[in-house]
């Protein structure tokens, strides 16, 4: 199945006004992220450490949070094990962005929900947006499967 299915009649790429968190501690980075998913149709908030991220999740509720690991403070790891125990983010799909392909397995290994993707840096843009639109196509039919279950008598 391809995005254009996921995301019925959307073009190929665009991003339809879902609301991005960006975290990265590199202003670089988040400028590259932010100006990328702008440009595709997203509305883009930008985190440049955990603690903020956090702040930022609870108070705006994104559709989707990219997440880099290696951050000073609360790094990646520790803020994905938040977002994903606190009760106003855990259904929030958070998409890794990092340069440190290692920490997959800490991740994955977390005694939490695993994260909708992986991408290593450096990402190419295509990708990085074709699998946003994949995790926020997959979230919208996940969405809905679950509305139509619950009316179901």
């Amino acid at each position: 199945m391809d995005d254009r299915t996921l995301l019925g009649d959307a073009p190929l790429g665009r991003l339809n006004g879902a609301c991005i968190l960006v975290v990265d501690d590199e202003e670089e980075i988040r400028t590259f992220l932010t100006t990328l998913f702008a440009d595709h149709g997203a509305a883009v908030l930008e985190a440049s450490d955990g603690v903020q991220a956090l702040e930022i999740a609870i108070r705006s509720r994104p559709d989707l949070i990219t997440l880099d690991l290696s951050m000073p403070g609360v790094d990646g790891i520790e803020t994905f094990s938040r977002l994903r125990t606190e009760d106003e983010t855990a259904e929030i799909p958070v998409c890794i962005i990092t340069g440190h392909p290692e920490f997959r397995k800490v991740i994955y290994d977390r005694p939490v929900t695993p994260p909708e993707g992986f991408i290593e840096k450096p990402c190419d843009p295509d990708h990085v947006v074709r699998s946003l639109h994949r995790i926020l196509g997959l979230e919208k039919r996940k969405k809905e499967r679950s509305r139509s279950t619950a009316r179901t008598p």
